[in-house]
């Protein structure tokens, strides 16, 4: 069983907050392994001052780690995250319905 306290951070920082998809979207991305904040930047097509913002609310939130020093930081995902990713991938898949259901409606009223 999941943990609730840990659920409802992943929610709270992931999808309750106005920049939680760029958020969800950098742990996608950290899920396949270590980068820097201009390769997640390319990567994602973000502004690198957008990636540095949300890297430094992960970190915050102990959902990232930093290693490297100036311009060489690379970031991982944190072990709480490692330890928990079927609650990551739960998010995921509740964003992703979320979003199909909102199309959904969407797509009903345009025609």
């Amino acid at each position: 069983m999941v943990d609730k306290p840990i659920r409802r951070l992943f929610w709270w920082l992931l999808l309750g907050t106005k920049g939680g998809p760029t958020r969800l979207l950098i742990l996608i991305l950290l899920k396949t392994g270590a980068r820097n904040a201009n390769r997640i930047a390319t990567s994602l097509r973000l502004n690198y001052k957008t990636v540095q913002h949300h890297l430094e609310v992960l970190l915050e939130n102990g959902f990232v780690e930093a290693e490297g020093q100036r311009y060489d930081v690379k970031y991982r995902l944190a072990p709480m995250v490692r330890e928990n990713m079927d609650v990551l991938d739960s998010i995921v898949e509740e964003a992703l319905s979320s979003k199909q259901a909102k199309a959904s409606v969407a797509w009903g009223r345009s025609g």
